[in-house]
């Protein structure tokens, strides 16, 4: 009657003849099979390691830049909607506007050292109504997990927005 197991046989191949004279000395040499048990997990945790790593440090210089763009972008367009909505020549419309730009950059947790804020008109003094008011904004995104080191500030990349307004009373 044949044998109804099922399972696989756990019997060692042996190789006879020249295969098998050619073969031992490899087998000393790499060991029994056995010898490799748990050897997946160790490659896998370091391979796990070495790959994830960089890949998170990318994704934090990303987003460091992203958030940085995001911030200029609103800064720049508030600071200017925040100059023409005060009355022409109203001397709180550089405050206003340097508070939006201060606010917009606490929102994305960049430090106001790192941005640059800037205004202009390219004809008349801002003040008369229908000047065109531009307001720019660059920011230093500074490299993720690198400390400033006395006045040097490790800098990724340097983001800039630009927004006009149209002064109107």
């Amino acid at each position: 009657m044949p044998s109804t197991d099922t399972r696989p046989s756990t019997r060692r191949l042996r190789t006879s003849g020249a295969a098998g004279k050619l073969l031992a000395p490899l087998r000393r040499r790499l060991g029994p099979v056995e010898a490799e048990d748990g050897s997946s997990i160790v490659e896998f945790i370091l391979l796990a390691v070495l790959l994830l790593i960089p890949i998170i440090y990318f994704m934090l210089g990303v987003s460091s830049v992203q958030g940085a763009s995001y911030a200029a972008s609103g800064a720049a367009d508030q600071a200017a909607k925040m100059y023409v909505a005060a009355e022409g020549g109203d001397p709180r419309a550089d405050s206003r506007s340097e508070a939006a730009v201060l606010a917009a950059l606490q929102d994305f947790d960049i430090a106001a050292d790192r941005a640059t804020v800037s205004r202009g008109c390219p004809q008349g003094d801002c003040t008369a109504d229908g000047d065109l008011v531009t307001f720019s904004v660059e920011i230093q995104v500074p490299v993720p997990l690198v400390p400033d080191v006395g006045s040097w500030q490790p800098t990724l990349v340097t983001v800039s927005s630009t927004s006009v307004q149209v002064q109107g009373g």
